[in-house]
């Protein structure tokens, strides 16, 4: 019953943001409020779980790009980069800035789970240098700069107003990254 919420709660998201009620869910649904507090406390508890869930799949399939031994370095790095939630790569950034706005507690979370995977992109990024498939550069900087490109995305007020998605906002952003803007 757990998963059978969470499903219909990422529905709601998209439907109507992170404001949606316990009602709106408990219709949805088609059972009581009461059992929604079964299972789920409060809304916070079920957003918390929803982004557990989040961060369980982005950490599985980084782990499956990084071990995957037939992607190069360039694809793994690209890889990534370019991971999103299967339930989210449709959403609009704007349910990303709404999740940041009302609830700070779990947007930390899902920012904590990604500022853990930093290390990995690093050594990703040496070895790449060391075997000649990225330019020699300062690696700290160049972690600094991809670290908050990646941030702007889910911070960007003007992105939140225009219905570019998760996944456009992050494959325009990783094709910048790794091709610049040259011809």
């Amino acid at each position: 019953m757990k998963e059978r919420i969470a499903k219909t709660a990422i529905a709601l998201f998209h439907e109507k943001g992170i404001k949606f009620t316990m009602s709106d869910l408990a219709r949805d649904l088609g059972v009581s409020k009461s059992t929604l507090y079964e299972h789920f406390p409060s809304k916070d508890e079920l957003i918390g779980y929803v982004v557990q869930q989040v961060n369980e799949e982005t950490e599985r399939r980084f782990r499956e790009v990084i071990q995957d031994s037939k992607l190069t370095i360039p694809e793994k790095l690209k890889g990534i980069l370019l991971i999103v939630p299967h339930d989210f790569q449709n959403s609009y950034v704007r349910l990303l800035v709404e999740l940041r706005r009302y609830y700070p507690e779990r947007w930390r979370e899902m920012e904590q789970a990604i500022n853990d995977e930093w290390d990995i992109i690093t050594s990703l990024i040496e070895e790449g240098i060391h075997n000649g498939d990225f330019r020699p550069t300062h690696i700290p900087t160049l972690i600094q700069t991809l670290n908050l490109l990646m941030k702007s995305i889910f911070d960007q007020r003007n992105l939140a107003s225009s219905q570019i998605t998760v996944q456009e906002s992050l494959s325009m952003t990783v094709d910048i990254i790794l091709h610049g803007i040259m011809k």
